[in-house]
């Protein structure tokens, strides 16, 4: 996935923002949520293409990056 592509299809929000956030110190999607404005909207379900929440999809670039930064996997 492209930093450009979106993961939060309702508040458009893109891999490359999470990322970001993240960097900034955000680790929950809570925090996520906060920084950014994703998963704000609840329409995911109808404008993702996935028809699913962004949640999961956050979910596992938070994951991602956290294992990326302590050298698992």
């Amino acid at each position: 996935m492209e930093d450009h592509e979106l993961v939060c299809y309702c508040d458009r929000v893109s891999k490359g923002e999470i990322i970001t956030a993240l960097e900034q110190g955000a680790r929950t999607l809570s925090d996520i949520k906060r920084m950014t404005g994703a998963c704000s909207s609840c329409r995911c379900k109808e404008l993702n293409p996935k028809g699913r929440c962004c949640s999961q999809d956050i979910a596992l670039l938070i994951k991602e990056y956290l294992d990326a930064k302590t050298g698992l996997c």
